[in-house]
């Protein structure tokens, strides 16, 4: 990721706002500016935080910036609304299908020579 990348999607990444389309009400995150079931156009939409893990697995051969979490769970999260993401679990130590969970601000990985911090949205147990 690039540092104007990082700068123009970050809002989307740390508050979970993904998209709408206009006409069919289909949601997606990450937003998409046309909808992938009909074509329309989209809205920006604030995605509910909550979800439950619908799929996960653990991935232990890591790209070497995510290193620093070896092994980590990456779980299909079926939010409140109906919308599915993909995200890290965090928090948890052996996670299962069903399981409630709530989207938090985490620290992703770490890039460039001044070690520039990049946050998102992991998925933690509700407790």
């Amino acid at each position: 990721m690039t540092e104007v990348s990082d700068w123009r999607f970050r809002r989307y990444r740390y508050r979970l706002i993904g998209s709408r389309c206009r006409e069919c009400g289909e949601t997606s995150y990450p937003p998409r500016r046309r909808c992938a079931r009909c074509g329309g156009a989209t809205e920006e939409y604030q995605l509910p935080r909550r979800g439950r893990v619908v799929h996960y697995t653990l991935l232990k051969a890591l790209p070497t910036r995510y290193n620093r979490y070896r092994p980590y769970y990456l779980a299909v999260v079926e939010l409140s609304d109906g919308t599915r993401v993909i995200g890290m679990l965090t928090d948890v130590d052996e996670p299962s299908e069903g399981m409630e969970v709530e989207a938090t601000l985490r620290k992703l990985y770490t890039y460039g020579e001044d070690g520039k911090i990049i946050y998102g949205v992991k998925f933690r147990p509700v407790l």
